[in-house]
């Protein structure tokens, strides 16, 4: 069963990150993933989320994670909001069975034209699931091909960088 990021976690593998510095790692499969689903709901004027999925390590630096694949489900979405469909919860957890990576490292959502950022229902949703820096939220605009990573500290959101690996 997945498990979901927590700051009060246990304790996390101890291993070297690739690149000083760099809090995310994602696979380009799973950035693609992300991408076209963003893409998909952009074509329907619908904005998009999911999970990521992967592991979470630490290191001299602190903890980082590994993204290797995505997951979710039927969501309920317009041009502003989305959320999970809490009618598909059971098609989420398979999802999230059949993905690539055993712990819930972050969620993605989209923003079509409204750009990379969190919204003040973005920092709370995020602090819900993963507490104070722990977790990573990526954003992205599929209007205009960009995306961001964050993770939130006391409702503040910060940036941080992101390698995509072949």
């Amino acid at each position: 069963m997945p498990k979901v990021i927590s700051a009060r976690g246990p304790e996390r593998k101890h291993r070297p990150r690739a690149v000083k510095g760099v809090r995310l790692f994602a696979a380009e499969t799973a950035v693609r993933e992300m991408i076209f689903h963003a893409d998909a709901g952009a074509a329907v004027r619908k904005e998009v989320m999911g999970l990521m999925m992967g592991a979470a390590y630490c290191d001299d630096e602190g903890e980082y994670a590994v993204v290797t694949g995505t997951a979710t489900s039927e969501l309920d979405a317009d041009e502003v909001s989305v959320r999970f469909d809490r009618g598909c919860m059971e098609e989420l957890f398979g999802s999230m069975d059949s993905a690539c990576g055993d712990e819930v490292v972050g969620w993605y959502h989209s923003h079509p034209g409204f750009g990379c950022y969190l919204s003040d229902t973005d920092i709370r949703t995020h602090e819900g699931i993963f507490g104070n820096d722990a977790g990573f939220a990526l954003v992205i605009d599929p209007d205009a091909g960009t995306f961001a990573v964050f993770v939130c500290n006391d409702g503040a959101p910060e940036t941080v960088r992101m390698v995509v690996m072949e």
